[in-house]
């Protein structure tokens, strides 16, 4: 069953399992491929210095804190170390 759907589970345990989901696909090969050109497209590694540039940065910020999961300093740095260190990085 969609769990997205399920009427029976509170916002917080979709949100969760969503992220979940988001950290199953990401921690593929493909799927770190595929998360380092999102967050190079949202201007996670690069200065933002326009409004729409701050705005895809922000969201890459939220995309990494909400969606991932990875709220502390520490978690992050492990997880895109760890994305790095895969096959040489990217």
């Amino acid at each position: 069953m969609n769990f997205w759907k399920d009427k029976n589970i509170t916002k917080f345990e979709k949100n969760k399992k969503l992220q979940a989901v988001f950290q199953n696909v990401f921690s593929t090969e493909e799927g770190k491929i595929a998360l380092n050109a999102i967050l190079t497209d949202l201007r996670f590694f690069n200065e933002a210095y326009t409004d729409a540039e701050k705005a895809l940065n922000n969201y890459a910020k939220f995309f990494i804190r909400d969606r991932l999961g990875l709220r502390s300093t520490k978690s992050t740095t492990d997880f895109i170390a760890e994305t790095a260190a895969s096959e040489g990085g990217y």
